[in-house]
């Protein structure tokens, strides 16, 4: 098993169990937020090489760079259909005020489809459930811009959703997970989609969080001080991977 992360603004892969990691894209522009697919032939990333950011996917086997969306607005990756076919991305490109909505564009390329677009609410790092039926995102506040701010205000607030791509009517559609006032990003499903890992401050300091679809929270890691950022869960549900000062935890 390999973790792909980024240094430098280049992508690089180590091994899960430690070691040497090597460069596996390189450019003079930043490349961020590298994720493999789930059979491992794909890593899909963005890179600002053609402005704000667009999404790209590397065939690991050949080296073929190829990119999939083409927006003015500033995209981030946040996750696979769970039969490799689809990527879900944020956009600011459709909606006011720099806000994203979160689309999924197919990895032979087409037009990307929005899953969610409130046009008053910023929704983002949104992952589909493995069954493919549920859509798990973050949602209000500014976070999505402002994830490396430490400590939380109002303004930096923000809860995890569901949303029932189903369902026919929007009050059903949409279903509130976590409480208000806390910072709350990076949702995460279990291989069975029973449950629901994330990154809260709820307790002050950012900690990895569990909590059942439909159940109470419970904190899985203990940190007192410094960040836990951008985490990341393997497909069978064993190791989660994270940034904390600066270094790869799992």
């Amino acid at each position: 098993a390999e973790i792909a992360f980024v240094s430098g603004g280049d992508i690089w892969t180590v091994p899960a169990a430690g070691g040497e990691a090597r460069l596996l894209v390189s450019h003079p522009d930043n490349e961020s937020r590298p994720l493999y697919s789930p059979d491992g032939k794909y890593l899909a990333f963005v890179s600002s090489r053609t402005g704000n950011g667009d999404v790209y996917l590397l065939t690991i086997e050949t080296g073929a760079i190829k990119r999939l969306t083409y927006d003015d607005g500033a995209e981030m990756l946040s996750g696979w259909s769970r039969d490799g076919e689809m990527l879900y991305f944020q956009s600011t490109s459709r909606d006011i005020a720099g806000m994203n909505d979160i689309y999924r564009v197919s990895i032979s390329g087409g037009t990307p489809m929005a899953v969610t677009a409130d046009r008053y609410a910023n929704e983002f790092y949104g992952v589909p459930s493995p069954d493919g039926k549920t859509l798990a995102f973050s949602a209000r506040g500014i976070a999505s811009n402002q994830w490396w701010r430490k400590g939380h205000s109002h303004l930096d607030e923000a809860e995890i959703w569901l949303y029932h791509m189903d369902s026919k009517k929007a009050a059903t559609a949409y279903e509130r997970v976590t409480e208000p006032g806390a910072k709350e990003l990076w949702p995460m499903w279990s291989p069975d989609g029973k449950y629901i890992y994330y990154v809260s401050d709820r307790n002050q300091a950012q900690n990895l969080w569990m909590q059942p679809i439909g159940g109470k929270p419970t904190m899985l890691t203990t940190f007192t001080k410094g960040r836990v950022l951008w985490p990341s869960i393997a497909y069978d549900g064993k190791t989660i991977v994270f940034e904390r000062d600066f270094q790869l935890w799992k």
